[in-house]
């Protein structure tokens, strides 16, 4: 069985998770951009019950676009957004990709294709306008090619 661990930057919040992820998810929303400071945030998505959380953390509380509460765990410390909780899904976790040691397991979806950065280069997997219940634009890469992409 596999296992995987996450950690903040300066080490003191971990999480261990036993088994694959549920999903890996690559999403362009103007949120998980500020979340991340990136173009784009990346997430494995686990069961409550597949990880152990060690550390202390402090939450952010926002509005997603579903209008269900989006919860942010993050280091006290280094303030590495480590983990989040939807209230649409309270029995599962998303975990930052670049948190994890020696991660490689590509994403086998994207969402919120619309915010998508002109220059990020779409992924031969799944893709959404929104979240993934929104309309499914793209499944793999033998669509008729994107008319914007350069």
């Amino acid at each position: 069985m596999s296992e995987y661990k996450a950690s903040c930057s300066c080490g003191r919040l971990k999480i261990d998770c036993t088994g694959e992820p549920q999903a890996v998810v690559q999403c362009h929303c103007t949120d998980c951009k500020k979340r991340t400071g990136s173009a784009f945030g990346v997430g494995l998505y686990y069961d409550l019950d597949k990880v152990e959380i060690q550390g202390v953390s402090q939450r952010f509380v926002r509005k997603g676009l579903s209008g269900a509460d989006f919860i942010q765990f993050h280091c006290p410390t280094c303030a590495t957004t480590l983990y989040w909780q939807t209230e649409r899904h309270p029995d599962g976790v998303g975990i930052a990709y670049g948190c994890f040691e020696d991660m490689d397991l590509p994403p086998v979806r994207t969402v919120f294709e619309q915010d998508r950065c002109s220059w990020v280069q779409q992924l031969d997997i799944p893709t959404f306008i929104r979240g993934r219940d929104s309309l499914q634009v793209r499944q793999t890469l033998n669509y008729p090619p994107d008319p914007n992409a350069g």
